[in-house]
């Protein structure tokens, strides 16, 4: 759980200070993608997701 969180906490700043447009829209998916997978590691375990981070990018931008 904390690599899952630590590599969300990584891309999170990566999104913060991407210099192009491209880097921010990588580095938004790298958080999208880390935030499902806390959420079903979570899930898996029969924990609750209050609280902890969310995907927010649309069903279009999931890969």
């Amino acid at each position: 759980m904390n690599k899952f969180l630590f590599d969300h906490q990584l891309a999170a700043m990566k999104a913060d200070r991407s210099g192009s447009a491209e880097e921010r829209v990588a580095a938004a998916d790298m958080v999208g993608g880390r935030a499902k997978q806390l959420a079903e590691w979570r899930k898996a375990n029969g924990l609750s997701d209050r609280g902890w981070p969310t995907d927010e990018r649309t069903p279009s931008e999931e890969q």
